[in-house]
């Protein structure tokens, strides 16, 4: 279960850190859901500061999972519980 968490984990963190870097040559990124409008997207152009928030939130938590999925495939973290 160590080992498909762990690769699991490695591919949406790997995945995380995709979607980030992609937004940088595209302009925006996406945030979720915006009820019926749509999805919300934060724009590089016209909303900065929200744009540069939710890129540093996409890579610490990219990180984390990285770390976390690492951290399981050597055995050092145990694997989370499935209850």
């Amino acid at each position: 279960m160590a080992l498909f968490q762990g690769l699991f984990l490695l591919v949406l963190g790997y995945g995380l850190l995709g979607v980030a870097y992609r937004s940088l040559s595209t302009g925006w990124l996406p945030f979720g859901p915006n009820g019926l409008k749509g999805r919300l997207e934060f724009s590089m152009n016209r909303q900065p500061f929200a744009y540069w928030s939710a890129f540093t939130l996409y890579c610490a938590f990219a990180l984390w999972l990285v770390f976390l999925a690492f951290g399981m495939l050597s055995g050092h973290t145990a694997p989370l519980p499935l209850r």
